[in-house]
């Protein structure tokens, strides 16, 4: 992926034209994205290719001096289900919770699922699998957690928080 001193030539590209560029490459991204689309999408094509342009039209007028064109598109990040930090919170307040027994990934996440009002028809429930996986992973590795199945299994892991004499 090109970085910001591609396009301007400079060691130290200035934060506003980064910004410009950064802008420009998100609805580029996002542009590139609604073509593949088109049929579907037609108002949303007019609204990014209107502000795509009103970013070219501004890109000229900086002191840095950068083709536009040259720009290419990213995708812009999507928004978190819920606050930064709330599914480790909520994984620990549930295994704690369970006082010691087995609780399944699934049930882990319904639970934190059900404690931040998620929608699962906007958020992909694998999503927020994975996310809670890679959350109790190193919490195991650590010795906060308790793995109960094997490592290397394919099938839903159970947890169980780890008891005070046993952590680290």
């Amino acid at each position: 992926m090109p970085k910001n001193r591609d396009y301007t030539g400079l060691e130290r590209t200035p934060s506003s034209m980064a910004w410009l560029i950064g802008q420009r490459a998100k609805l580029r991204g996002q542009l590139d994205r609604y073509r593949a689309q088109e049929a579907a999408l037609p108002e949303k094509i007019r609204t990014l290719e209107y502000e795509l342009a009103s970013l070219d039209a501004v890109i000229p007028l900086h002191a840095v001096k950068v083709d536009a064109s040259a720009i290419v598109g990213r995708r812009p990040n999507r928004p978190r289900t819920a606050p930064h930090g709330e599914l480790k919170r909520s994984l620990v307040r549930s295994l704690k919770a369970a006082k010691g027994q087995p609780v399944t990934t699934i049930e882990l996440v319904l639970q934190f699922v059900r404690q931040n009002n998620i929608d699962l028809a906007k958020v992909k429930q694998a999503d927020i699998m994975d996310s809670a996986r890679k959350c109790l992973s190193p919490m195991a590795d650590r010795g906060l957690v308790r793995r109960c199945h094997p490592a290397e299994t394919t099938q839903h892991g159970s947890w169980a928080w780890a008891e005070e004499d046993q952590t680290p």
